[in-house]
């Protein structure tokens, strides 16, 4: 018999800005990082014969909380990978909602209906996971094994194991991230012995305790954002009533954000320079900030300036505004001073 630990990745950029990221290659947050070394903690006395992960960044990331301790290789395979959502990929949550209701709904409540241009089918994220668990789980025979994959991918597996069909998969619910499954393989059958395991957090570093999308009773409670481009004629309201003096520069690109039908925010992009996509404003309405919503609009700034083939991601802020301390843990960096200014820069990656 092999037991086998299947661990979601910790918390991601997709996760925390709320975009729809298969294959897309997003990186682990600076919150994520925590859960890691909670992780790390966790499995210390564990042990562990073989690291696996997808071949994606997140999921290798996190493989490193048990392979570093212990110097062994992390073994990647594109069979660990989450599902290829095609057309989706790199999208805003809330957009889809508005844009593609029924799909979305079926993404997460009968997958075996869902289809996209370009998307994986349900069946083939369920065979290639359990063929891929099976074979790690025959090539350790008698060990114990820790596998990194995705949400969707374990959910996927999670159904075929257990035997619930696509049309009841709302009775097996999403794990956390980081969260831990122990999965027994004995003579060519898979069973379930826990899953979803996220105790080794705490509710400060808990992806799911911060978000709602989750749980069963708050399924249709809006926290993600859409977007629209700015109409004066439109919002002109929303500035008037909530944005007061809000210093708007000239930014090629001018965003509303909607949380369902309310406009809560504001985003203009100045692409202008060559390589260089500079945020030039964002607002959140007050009443709904420290929500998460500021998070979403710099995933949405970065998925533009990737758009539009930018390398540098730039926004000039007030050295004492409480927002840098949260885009530097968005991977953003002081890198000049002028005029009581301090111009912030990220380095980003193609689209995935």
């Amino acid at each position: 018999m092999t037991k086998i630990y299947l661990i979601r990745h910790a918390e991601a950029e997709g996760n925390i800005y709320r975009r729809a990221h298969g294959h897309f290659d997003g990186q682990v947050t600076h919150m994520g990082h925590a859960q890691i070394e909670c992780l790390r903690v966790r499995f210390k006395d564990e042990r562990i014969d073989a690291v696996y992960s997808s071949d994606l960044a997140r999921t290798c990331t996190t493989a490193a909380a048990i392979s570093g301790p212990r110097e062994l290789q992390v073994h990647t395979t594109p069979k660990l990978r989450e599902v290829d959502i095609g057309v989706w990929e790199d999208m805003a949550w809330g957009d889809l909602e508005h844009n593609e209701p029924e799909m979305t709904e079926i993404f997460g409540s009968d997958p075996a209906g869902w289809q996209v241009e370009g998307g994986e089918k349900y069946e083939q994220v369920q065979s290639r996971m359990a063929e891929c668990i099976a074979e790690i789980g025959e090539r350790h025979d008698g060990g114990a094994v820790a596998v990194f994959s995705h949400g969707f991918a374990i959910r996927s597996l999670m159904c075929r194991i257990l035997d619930i069909p696509s049309h009841e998969t709302v009775r097996n619910p999403y794990c956390d991230n980081s969260a831990v499954a122990l999965i027994l393989y004995d003579n060519g059958a898979l069973t379930v012995e826990y899953q979803g395991d996220n105790s080794h957090l705490c509710d400060e570093i808990s992806t799911f305790a911060r978000q709602t999308w989750w749980r069963k009773d708050q399924r249709h409670v809006k926290e993600n954002l859409r977007y629209a481009a700015f109409d004066n004629k439109r919002d002109a309201e929303f500035i008037d009533a909530h944005c007061g003096d809000v210093r708007r520069p000239s930014a090629a690109i001018e965003l509303t954000a909607f949380l369902g039908s309310e406009p809560v925010a504001l985003l203009g992009l100045d692409s202008s320079d060559e390589g260089i996509g500079k945020i030039a404003y964002y607002h959140v309405k007050p009443g709904q900030r420290k929500k998460g919503f500021t998070e979403q609009l710099i995933g949405h700034a970065l998925f533009e300036f990737r758009r539009l083939k930018k390398n540098k991601a730039q926004l000039e802020i007030r050295p004492d505004d409480p927002d840098v301390e949260l885009f530097s843990k968005h991977g953003f960096t002081a890198v000049s001073n002028s005029d009581g200014m301090t111009l912030l820069e990220k380095i980003i990656g193609a689209r995935g």
